[in-house]
């Protein structure tokens, strides 16, 4: 039996507005399982970044409870959080966030370094990443010298290579044209294939046909969809 790897239940969020709390998620009732593809799927404004960021331990929800992997979240303390986002979530993010000032190899050991390994043991640790990736040929390029789609499998790389329970992907082709964007799919489902877990934000529904499972999030609630 497959088990849970994110269990939220009756999360709820809100923002303050002035004299008001503007309600942004209601009442979340999310499962994940571990080696699932998930698509979350919902306009500008639906609440799913608002998800994201909880799902990710970027922020704390008002009510509910949120466990991943067997950790529950919403009773673990902030100056813990760091050490769960570390071990547990590989980020992919629709702009990247690489350091320009690194080159690719710098780039994709800084979660290693950031657990205190030793910079020739995290790199000897990366090497087979890499070579997943197709990005070996690069290693001592600077951001501004790869195109998007380069950037992207670095950023994938840099996720992949602390071996995290969840790899939570923000809008990961948003950025890219549609050739580069199909790759970066293509490389997801050889992942999934793999036996990781995967949990992707999108507004975009061709990009989440992708997945094995979606989930529409429209004002605040989840509502899953049919395949």
């Amino acid at each position: 039996m497959e088990e849970k790897l994110i269990q939220l239940m009756n999360v709820e969020k809100g923002y303050r507005l002035g004299e008001e709390t503007v309600p942004v998620l209601k009442q979340i009732c999310f499962t994940v399982k571990q080696g699932e593809y998930v698509a979350i799927l919902g306009p500008s404004g639906s609440g799913k970044t608002t998800l994201m960021n909880i799902v990710g331990c970027m922020d704390c929800m008002d009510s509910g409870e949120y466990y991943l992997n067997d950790v529950p979240i919403h009773k673990t303390p902030q100056e813990k959080l760091a050490r769960v986002r570390n071990r547990e979530i590989g980020f992919i993010f629709q702009n990247y966030q690489l350091i320009p000032t690194y080159n690719v190899l710098q780039n994709i050991v800084m979660p290693l370094l950031i657990r205190g390994m030793r910079q020739r043991e995290a790199e000897e640790r990366c090497m087979e990443t890499i070579r997943l990736l197709g990005i070996s040929h690069r290693l001592r390029h600077r951001p501004s010298e790869l195109s998007g789609g380069q950037k992207q499998r670095v950023s994938i790389a840099r996720a992949l290579v602390g071996e995290p329970a969840l790899l939570l992907a923000d809008e990961p082709t948003g950025a890219l044209d549609q050739a580069s964007g199909r790759e970066v799919l293509k490389l997801f489902g050889q992942l999934h294939e793999m036996g990781h877990t995967i949990v992707m934000i999108t507004h975009d529904p061709n990009v989440a046909k992708a997945a094995g499972r979606t989930v529409r999030i429209t004002d605040g609630m989840l509502l899953e969809e049919e395949k």
